[in-house]
């Protein structure tokens, strides 16, 4: 949603909280194209719950549905599955498989009524629809790393794009609500050029940088990106996630870790290690392949 000074207080008691849901992602929808939809808002479900399974050597890696980490490919995939024989076809198969129906191999991914569910429902119309869109002014953010709902550690990415019609000035981040520093601006993200095309710069949209997730306390946090553009309209992105970390924020001792008395065992996609000495400790550590991060990171340390 775009912020500006002022807000309308009409929405305020006229409808519940799902209902008022619904409005603003139908609203943040109205003009855009299905591409730039999915780019803004879709694709960050996909890489959260879909794309474990529905990759190349996934559980459904046999199926129509193979995603990578290329925005505008996981679009096509998408566009291509929904819109076959016709347009619209498969729409609602998308939208019962990803609430558990139809059969799914993965059970329930997102809950019916959620946010996601509608923000899958209005790419579903947007695919769907016949009628191109009309052209608006364009604001947009997605904050990529660290990931919804996931589990982070150590030095990491905290990375994004941001588009504007009328440029973008600036990136804020936010940790746990308080502004911690501006990001990068300006990293090429030729995905992002492809899905605003009418958009000056938009290839040139990345925001990036090395994060120490291990800098935070243990437990939950929230970090949000924050977009300006040369009217000073504003808009966000969010991701809150679990930290888990060793006592030190920042191991630089090369012989801290020694691995010679532990064993692992493999599971899926995991690798458990017991019996590490970490700094003298002996911890157990769980490790999970993230796709994002297209590398193991360390989920569990007990």
């Amino acid at each position: 949603m775009t912020r500006k000074a002022k807000q309308s207080p009409i929405c305020g008691g006229l409808m519940g909280i799902a209902g008022f849901t619904w409005l603003l992602i139908a609203n943040t929808a109205s003009g855009q194209t299905a591409e730039a939809f999915y780019a803004s808002d879709v694709d960050s479900i996909v890489q959260a719950k879909c794309i474990t399974c529905h990759q190349s050597g996934g559980q459904a890696g046999s199926t129509a549905l193979i995603y990578t980490a290329s925005v505008s490919g996981n679009h096509r995939v998408l566009e291509s599955y929904v819109n076959s024989p016709s347009k619209g076809a498969r729409a609602n198969r998308v939208l019962s498989k990803m609430t558990g129906g139809s059969g799914h191999g993965g059970g329930r991914v997102i809950t019916e009524g959620s946010a996601n569910y509608q923000t899958f429902s209005t790419y579903m119309d947007l695919l769907s629809d016949d009628d191109p869109p009309v052209a608006a002014g364009v604001l947009r953010v997605a904050l990529e790393e660290p990931v919804e709902g996931q589990v982070h550690t150590g030095v990491g990415n905290l990375r994004g794009w941001a588009v504007a019609s009328e440029g973008i000035t600036k990136v804020e981040i936010l940790v746990d609500g308080a502004l911690a520093f501006e990001a990068p601006y300006g990293g090429e993200r030729g995905d992002v050029g492809g899905a605003f095309p009418d958009v000056a710069g938009s290839s040139e949209s990345g925001f990036s940088l090395a994060y120490n997730y291990s800098g935070l306390a243990a437990g939950p946090h929230t970090i949000t990106a924050v977009a300006y553009n040369a009217l000073g309209e504003v808009q966000e992105s969010s991701a809150s996630f679990e930290v888990v970390r060793f006592d030190s924020p920042f191991i630089a001792d090369p012989n801290a870790v020694d691995l010679n008395s532990g064993s692992c065992t493999l599971a899926s996609d995991e690798i458990s290690i017991i019996d590490a000495r970490v700094e003298g400790s002996l911890l157990d550590l769980v490790l999970k392949w993230r796709t994002a991060e297209q590398g193991f990171e360390i989920v569990e340390i007990r």
